[in-house]
């Protein structure tokens, strides 16, 4: 696993970096590490570039940056520390404390705690909202002390202290009939750019577009061999079925599938031990079954299509949308289509690319090219919310077979693939209810389940009623599994954090582990 790491003495102002996996690069002004991939121009991570751009611009230089990326520079003339991501926040996550008169900072939650040795205390002001979104939106974390840098700043440290400062990032002016012309050799050079070094391209393989377009430029455009993957659900949706009659119309590509069942369910421990509290979605435990059937078959990276929907959004760049106001009544819901910035950036990226990084796995994401996005941005008008520019290039561009066999049935399977029976979906249903956290919040858990919002009084409940009983006499459980399904997710959410509280708080694991083998059932108890 590559990770970002160092302690920075604020009074002596010293850094003593203990990255691994990352690179690195030093010149008579700076020393600098960069996690993922950061252009300057058509280089990535070209450490003197990167140096002279420091120089030149400072803490303005994310202006002239491209790529998915993480980087610390550390100036030898005033011994200053200055952190920077990408517009997204990079596919992982910078953790910082302070302590003692340092500041930590690290891309593993673990090494932080370990190294730090602050006092671990769940944050408890912020389980509602990490109950409503699965994340949390800006700079806080399920620990007490610990912080991320939020979006669209850096994070500087020097003798006065640390801050977080706004930063800006490369944005081009471009009329809608020029961009209706770049779209595709922008999107097509920034697919090409992420296969840059890779002889053998693998990549996850959905029924969707994005995906299916970064298949056909690999292997129709650069003529690449690749190995798509893809993961399916033995019961509920599945896109599998799809992707198999797809994958024949492409040349010199591989398919690698699984699926999800109740063995998926087991590995939970493991799976919030790597993500560490970032982030619990309804698509983790595809991304799990997914990330290990990559390392199974040894591979190293992978060109994902994450977050295509929401650069193509037109909320995707506004302002309101990006640093929205907080709630009235409670933690804001960022609705994936109005939200389109924060849902990718805080969800998708982080489900994806910290799931990657903890299998060793490099994650790319050609999607998230600057010149793409500023393109895009001009679209917005004619793409919308259904990024029809894309949907039309792809009709274009991809075998007519597969747009033919095109379903977007979405990306995550459902829960009730998780188990066997309904049996054991009541004893996980009793398991979470008797757990002190969840008596603890219970309010909280009722306010927001979906069972709760759909209660019904007066004339609407007789009809229901009524309506029930008529479907019942057709033997017809109308609503069941759905509502079912709901709850699954709600209860899935509560459980992630009974076991972060468990492992990270209370417990005294092995933060040095990579992986987490303890039982679900017992840490459910």
């Amino acid at each position: 696993m590559r990770q970002l790491c160092g302690r920075y003495q604020i009074d002596k102002k010293e850094y003593r970096d203990d990255s691994s996996g990352v690179y690195c690069f030093s010149d008579d002004a700076c020393e600098l590490w960069v996690f993922g991939r950061c252009f300057t121009g058509e280089d990535a991570n070209d450490g003197a570039a990167l140096a002279a751009l420091f120089a030149q611009y400072g803490d303005r230089m994310t202006e002239h940056l491209n790529g998915a990326y993480l980087t610390v520079f550390f100036r030898k003339e005033d011994k200053s520390l200055h952190v920077f991501h990408d517009r997204a926040t990079s596919p992982v996550a910078l953790y910082y404390t302070e302590t003692d008169g340092c500041l930590y900072l690290s891309t593993s939650l673990k090494t932080l705690l370990a190294e730090s040795k602050i006092e671990r205390k769940l944050n408890e002001g912020v389980i509602e909202e990490f109950l409503v979104n699965g994340y949390l939106y800006g700079g806080d974390t399920l620990v007490d002390g610990v912080h991320k840098i939020k979006a669209y700043h850096c994070l500087v440290a020097d003798g006065d202290g640390v801050r977080q400062l706004p930063v800006s990032y490369p944005f081009t002016e471009i009329g809608k009939g020029e961009a209706l012309e770049q779209f595709k050799p922008v999107l097509d050079r920034s697919i090409e750019r992420n296969l840059e070094g890779l002889e053998d391209v693998s990549f996850p393989l959905s029924s969707g577009y994005d995906s299916n377009y970064i298949a056909y430029v690999t292997t129709a455009l650069a003529k690449k061999p690749a190995t798509a993957f893809s993961i399916g659900g033995r019961h509920g949706k599945n896109e599998l079925p799809i992707v198999e009659k797809n994958v024949p119309y492409y040349n010199n590509l591989t398919l690698r599938s699984a699926l999800t069942d109740d063995d998926s369910l087991r590995h939970f421990p493991d799976i919030v031990w790597r993500l560490e509290g970032n982030v619990y979605e309804s698509g983790l435990f595809l991304q799990y079954e997914l990330m290990k059937l990559v390392t199974e078959t040894g591979k190293k990276s992978l060109i994902c299509g994450e977050v295509a929907d929401q650069v193509m959004n037109l909320n995707y760049l506004r302002e309101d949308r990006i640093h929205p106001a907080p709630g009235k009544n409670g933690p804001r819901y960022y609705e994936f289509s109005e939200y389109p910035y924060i849902f990718s950036s805080y969800l998708i990226l982080k489900k994806s690319g910290i799931l990657a990084n903890s299998f060793g796995i490099e994650a790319r994401y050609p999607y998230l090219d600057e010149p793409l996005i500023s393109v895009c941005a001009a679209l917005k008008e004619i793409s919308r919310k259904d990024k029809r520019v894309h949907v039309a290039n792809c009709h274009e561009c991809l075998p007519p077979e597969v747009t033919a066999n095109m379903s977007k049935v979405g990306g995550s399977t459902e829960f009730h693939s998780l188990f066997n029976s309904e049996q054991e979906i009541k004893a996980f249903f009793a398991a979470v209810e008797r757990t002190d956290f969840f008596q603890k919040h219970l309010p909280l858990i009722k306010k927001y389940s979906y069972e709760e919002s759909q209660k019904q009084t007066g004339i609407t409940l007789l009809k229901t009623k009524v309506r029930n009983a008529a479907f019942t006499l057709l033997h017809i459980k109308r609503d069941t599994y759905f509502n079912e399904e709901m709850k699954l997710r709600e209860y899935l959410s509560v459980a992630y954090l009974i076991l972060f509280e468990k492992l990270f708080i209370k417990g005294q694991p092995d933060f040095s582990a990579l992986s987490c083998d303890l039982s679900f059932a017992d840490l459910l108890r």
